[in-house]
């Protein structure tokens, strides 16, 4: 149950992040376009924030289950390494930036931060879970 909790809150902060992100020009895509690429469904706003909201729920809820087993890691390094490695992707592939060097300054430093943020209450709460559990 916790988990589930830890995933809704963590996509709360995120999608509040990215719309907070896009409101104020920090990121020159937006977050809920890749759904207007299905065009049988008419989508409200409201809408596409949900589903970007339940869709970063699950890809938090399968990263709190999955850096539970990361015992031997420590919390910051993992968090660090995983965070870059997810917002670079996202990045790249959102912006369809060739992969070069010159890409990476294209890339927004504020999403970083906010992907990193979110995985860091990720990894953190899965280590707390998992010394809590197997005490």
């Amino acid at each position: 149950m916790h988990l589930f909790v830890t995933a809704l809150f963590t996509s709360f902060i995120v999608t509040v992040g990215l719309k907070g992100l896009h409101l104020f020009n920090f990121i020159k895509w937006h977050p809920v376009s890749f759904l207007k690429k299905l065009e049988w469904f008419e989508w409200t706003a409201f809408e596409r924030w949900v589903i970007l909201f339940l869709m970063i729920a699950i890809v938090a809820f399968l990263l709190l289950v999955v850096t539970q087993l990361l015992v031997m890691v420590p919390p910051f390094l993992l968090s660090l390494i995983l965070g870059i490695v997810m917002a670079a992707l996202l990045e790249w592939k959102i912006l369809n930036l060739p992969i070069e060097l010159s890409s990476i300054k294209k890339f927004s430093i504020p999403f970083f931060i906010v992907i990193l943020i979110a995985m860091r209450l990720i990894v953190e709460t899965a280590r707390y879970r998992t010394k809590t559990l197997f005490r």
